[in-house]
Formats: C-alpha cells, structure tokens, sequence
C-alpha cells in the first residue's frame, strides 16, 4: 500500500512537470510564431524592409479633405460650406459698408434741392441703417481651389441726411428715406473661412450683380439776409419740397481676403473689394419757396423736375468704390465663429447726364439745359467708415 502511494506522487510530480513544461512551450510558441511564419515566394524575404505607421497619412493624399478638415468644416467630401450673416446696426456709424445704392443717396439735384442758384459753401452728409433682413453670404466650394458664392440683401432700408450750407446764409437739410433689394454672384478662388483653424485660407474672385432702390425725398431750405461789407443783400425766406426717387445699379467687382488663426478660439481677417457700377437713377420732385425779405429772390414760388440719368457706364450714373474691411473672429465653437471689424469705404461717381421736363420759376425747359442741375457731390470723391458686426458658420 505504501509503496502504491509513493509511486503515485512520483507520477503525478511527472504529470505536473509535463503540464507545466507543456504550458511554458505552448506560450513561447505563441509568441514567437508571426515572426517564425514562412514567407510566401514570391514575398521578398527583407526582414529590414520598415512598414509606414498605420497611423500616418501617405504623401499625396487628399490635401482637399485634409485642408477643409483643419478648416473647421465636418464634411465627408472635404468641401466647405460656410453663411455669414451681417449685421445691421443703427448704432455704428455707417452699419457696416454701404451698399452702391446707399451711397448714391447722398447724390442731390441742385435745382430741386434749393430751388436756385447753389451758392454751395460746405456740405454734410450721413447715412444710418434703419433696419430690414440682415445681409446673406452664402460660399459654396466647388472643388479644391474653386467657388460660387452669392451676397443678397433684401429690405434694406437706410436714411441719408445731407445739410448744406451757402455763402449767402442759405440753409438747406434734406433726407431720403430708401429700400434697397441687391445681390452679387461671385466666382473665383477660395472661399475664404473666417473660421479656418490651422491654415491660412484665402478668397480671391469676381462678381456680379444688380441693386434697386425706392425711396423718399424731403428738403427744408431757409435763406437768412447775407451781409457783405457791412450791408445786407435783404434776400430771405423759406421752401419745403418732397419727392420720390429711384436707382437701378448693375456692379461688377473684385472680392478678395484672407484669414489667419491666432489662437484655437480666435481669427484674424481682412477682406476687400472694388466695385465698378453705373446705371440709372431718378427724381422726381416738388418745391414749394416763399420771399419774406425786402427782395425777391431767396426761393422761387414753385419748382418742379422730373427727370432721370442716361444709361451707361459713360452716360449715366457710374463709377467705383474700394471697402477694406478688417477684424476679428471669436470662435466659441469650431464651426461657428462671432465677427467684429472695422471698415474704411473710398468711392468716386459721376451722375452724367440726365433728361426730362423741369420747371423753374414759370418756365419749362429740358432738365439737361437747367444750369447746376447736378449732384451737390457730383465728380467728388469722398470716403466713410465704421464698425462691423456678424455670424459665421460653417455647414
């Protein structure tokens, strides 16, 4: 019995030694057997040959998807997609680049405006957004280097008040109340992403598009005696006019900008375009002057013109303005991006010529023949700036 039982520790001390010497083989095998695999024949047996990281994108790639993606965009073909809405705000000074319709509110005809010969001495002018539906930018990447963009604005409503004031005391404020519905079709290089996140993104484009305006016109004139030499002229008295006023611009411009990332939250931008623009504007309008001094003379009793500008880039209303815009993007999110900037607008016009009845002091002639029947800022060239606000996302 005894000797049974020492045989079977002495075999299962062999069992054990087998298992675990079994176990130890088994996992030396397993771990060693991709590397003792045979090779097929016709694999090159180069046990040097370095595989490229799983993890690193091979050269020449899709820079497209790669580019868009450090751009901030999320989407599968790697093309962006971005709105940009501006604002309009009264508070600033300008609301933000003034469309070429707006600008054209400071055009004034002489002959309506003061009922008489101008004596112009200086001028004020300022315009203020009044409200309607934001500016829309809407880019849509075609390609890795191309897009097409377009700029609408519809119901944008803005006031122009313009003071005049003459060497003969002659006082006149006039305002002209507009809608304004326009847009632009760009096309081009780009588009530029104010939201871009690790690379500078650029826009380079031309573009396209038409604007129409209605509007109101109302005028005030007060004419003071002048003195001259210690002696008064004895001219004064009062007028008030109104009138209805319309413009229909077409603008052909170049779009151009970049925008560099700064932080992970914050972008700096500059943007710009020249604009050359010409069509036709109108104005008709009534005025209404009483003398109250000792000579007759300060306003004629009624003046009246109806007329509009000739068409062409040459004949009628043309001309070119230059915006340099500039600011910052705060980026709470990837994707969505707040803008703030400032602006600087140079701008240089013509009214040329301009036909239909007007009647000046009893008699009817051709607009056209009226002397200083012309803008008050006719040929002048003259510059306006502000602050600008908006939102960008990229879709």
């Amino acid at each position: 019995m005894g000797k049974k039982l020492l045989l079977w520790h002495l075999m299962k001390k062999k069992i054990l030694a087998l298992l675990a010497t079994y176990l130890v083989c088994f996992s030396l095998f397993g771990q060693t057997l991709p590397n003792n695999q045979r090779q097929p024949k016709n694999q090159p047996t180069n046990n040097n040959q370095q595989q490229p990281p799983q993890d690193q994108a091979p050269i020449g790639g899709n820079d497209s998807y790669n580019s868009s993606s450090s751009n901030g965009s999320t989407y599968g073909n790697g093309l962006l997609h971005i709105l940009e809405l501006d604002g309009v705000a009264g508070s600033l000074n300008q609301g933000g680049p003034q469309s070429i319709n707006g600008i054209l509110n400071s055009v004034r005809i002489a002959g309506s405006a003061l009922g008489g010969t101008p004596e112009f001495f200086k001028e004020d002018s300022k315009t203020t957004p009044s409200g309607g539906f934001p500016k829309i930018r809407y880019s849509h990447q075609l390609s890795d280097n191309t897009f097409i963009g377009i700029v609408a604005s519809l119901g944008e409503k803005s006031t122009t008040e313009t003071t005049t004031t003459s060497t003969s005391n002659r006082y006149t404020t006039d305002k002209i109340t507009t809608t304004t519905n326009e847009w632009k079709v760009k096309y081009g290089w780009g588009p530029l992403n104010l939201n871009t996140s690790n690379n500078i993104s650029y826009e380079f484009s031309i573009g396209y598009g038409q604007g129409k305006t209605t509007g109101d016109y109302s005028n005030f004139g007060i004419k003071l005696p002048g003195f001259s030499s210690g002696s008064s002229d004895g001219i004064s008295g009062f007028a008030i006019g109104f009138g209805d006023l319309r413009y229909n611009i077409t603008t052909l411009s170049l779009d151009y900008g970049v925008a560099v990332p700064m932080w992970s939250w914050m972008n700096w931008y500059f943007r710009g375009d020249t604009s050359f623009f010409w069509g036709t504007l109108s104005l008709s309008s009534a005025q209404l002057g009483v003398d109250t001094g000792a000579t007759a003379g300060a306003y004629n009793g009624l003046d009246f013109n109806a007329f509009k500008s000739k068409d062409g880039f040459f004949a009628g209303a043309s001309g070119f303005t230059m915006t340099f815009e500039t600011g910052f993007v705060i980026k709470p999110f990837e994707t969505f991006g707040i803008r703030f900037g400032g602006f600087y607008q140079l701008t240089y016009f013509s009214v040329g010529e301009v036909k239909g009845p007007s009647i000046s002091g009893g008699q009817v002639v051709e607009a056209g023949a009226v002397p200083n029947l012309s803008s008050t800022t006719d040929n002048e060239q003259f510059g306006n700036y502000g602050g600008t606000v908006g939102l960008v996302k990229n879709l």
